[in-house]
């Protein structure tokens, strides 16, 4: 889909990683096989691409084909990974982690970990001013496949040791600044380039409790119980979340006003979750965000504006099909939609600022009202009404009656910092003119890699998760702040 190029900026990708286990100890020993076992919990984050020029990564999709755990004597593990492909956004992974598995492992030390990948797919914004790849011209949005390869993880905190009935984490991180390069008009990624991935120990600084948080997980809820309830995405992946004592339901819509777990209807309620991972590898539902009550197809994604009046373009991040539509059906993360407005409603999903002392919906709601209000970069849940067209052939169009704004996630470089709010530049793709104002707000927003926000620092490049906002006095209200490494 053609753009002017006075559209054009760059949006860095949020790049995937495993994020994993806590309190493991470097070490010396045997590994693999033997009576005695412990347990490895695994989560996946990423790093974007900040250094490509006049290419914006809107989208970056891959699926982990496998994941061994190598040991200094005796056989490789492989990890069991449900889906066996398991699908991976990087771009959301620049702020948020996605859990993996919690595998169970003979005793002893594990010298590295290998990561094989399926050859991943990337959705970008090309205003270089030559074709990339041979068929992605300047001047438009498109989708690059690129070759599946594999990495091998060796440095600290490997040798890894894990003793008989512990359970420890470990983070691996996919750094795509380093694995994505452009030379000649061509992309490539190098999944085993020097530093590509990497690892850590888990939980990191700022995480309340556990070892790692899943965050904004959509899916629909596939069963409950008076313990638990599972939440299905459209991609395959079901998470089972343990219930807490005190249950938060965020519900903006007012489509439940119970607010209890009574609201979380089984094949019925549409949801995004927040979860901790725990240190036994298990997790716990945090919050539920009520999105729909009754399964409607839904299409969420980044805004990517056309300049003409009403229509936009979003690619593709999540999607719920309940009617059966074949386009639907066959679309997938990172496919690029025109989307026709037919007189839309414009809505906020205030989510972890629902009923907010401190950010009042009023301060949101109100400036997120019509089509004016539409920025690239934004991150909107459109509700479909109609849809056409294949990837193939590249006519992927759909009709909405309902937009609602999520939340963006992007990178930039720290500025300042000015009691809760953080001055942010080289911002890629969404249009400032100015450095753009991130707020946090005390006891809403979380941090990863640092414990609050006085404890950043001019120059850390940090991803985050936030509400993007036209002709605000903020421009990111956040939700998440990552430090990238």
């Amino acid at each position: 889909m053609k753009r002017s190029s006075s559209l054009a900026f760059v949006l860095s990708i949020i790049v995937s990683v495993l994020a994993g286990c806590s309190g493991v100890p470097n070490g010396s020993g045997g590994g693999g096989g033997g009576s005695q076992t412990g347990n490895l919990v695994l989560t996946m984050t990423s790093k974007p691409a900040l250094s490509l020029t006049n290419v914006s990564v809107l989208g970056a999709n891959v699926g982990i084909t496998g994941i061994t755990l190598n040991p200094s004597t005796g056989n490789a593990v492989a990890v069991t990974l449900n889906p066996t492909v398991y699908p991976v956004d990087l771009s959301r992974l620049q702020s948020d982690s996605a859990f993996l598995a919690t595998v169970t492992l003979p005793a002893g030390t594990y010298s590295s970990a290998t990561i094989t990948f399926s050859a991943p797919v990337l959705t970008i914004d090309n205003e270089s001013g030559g074709t990339l790849n041979g068929n992605c011209p300047s001047g438009s949005s498109c989708q690059i496949v690129l070759t599946a390869g594999s990495a091998q993880v060796t440095t600290t905190p490997f040798p890894i040791t894990l003793t008989d009935g512990q359970t420890a984490g470990v983070s691996l991180n996919l750094d795509l600044n380093t694995a994505l390069t452009l030379a000649n008009n061509s992309l490539a990624l190098d999944f085993s380039a020097i530093n590509a991935a990497t690892a850590s120990i888990l939980p990191r600084a700022g995480t309340a409790t556990g070892l790692d948080l899943v965050e904004d997980f959509v899916g629909k809820v596939t069963a409950t119980s008076s313990t638990s309830i599972t939440v299905t995405a459209s991609n395959g992946i079901s998470l089972q979340l343990k219930l807490p004592s005190s249950l938060v339901i965020e519900d903006p819509q007012g489509l439940c006003p119970a607010l209890t777990a009574a609201c979380l209807v089984a094949n019925q309620t549409i949801v995004s979750v927040n979860a901790g991972v725990n240190s036994d590898g298990t997790l716990t539902l945090f919050s539920a965000d009520l999105l729909d009550a009754t399964p409607l197809d839904e299409v969420e994604g980044t805004v990517v504006q056309t300049g003409v009046s009403g229509q936009t373009v979003v690619v593709v991040s999540n999607k719920v099909v309940s009617s059966g539509n074949n386009t639907l059906a066959l679309a997938n993360s990172g496919d690029i939609f025109l989307v026709n407005f037919n007189n839309p409603t414009f809505i906020v999903d205030t989510d972890e600022f629902f009923n907010n002392a401190s950010l009042p919906a009023s301060s949101l709601t109100t400036l997120f009202t019509s089509e004016t209000d539409l920025v690239d970069g934004q991150d909107v849940m459109v509700r479909v009404t109609s849809a056409t067209g294949t990837a193939s052939t590249r006519d992927q169009a759909l009709t909405t009656n309902q937009v609602r704004l999520r939340f963006t996630r992007t990178t930039g470089m720290v500025q300042t910092v000015s009691g809760n709010a953080i001055s942010l530049s080289n911002i890629p793709f969404i249009p400032f003119i100015t450095n753009p104002l991130a707020d946090t707000i005390t006891g809403v927003t979380s941090f990863d890699g640092v414990t609050d926000v006085n404890s950043l620092t001019a120059g850390q490049n940090v991803s985050i998760r936030a509400l993007l906002l036209n002709n605000s006095p903020f421009s990111f209200y956040a939700t998440k702040v990552r430090v990238q490494p």
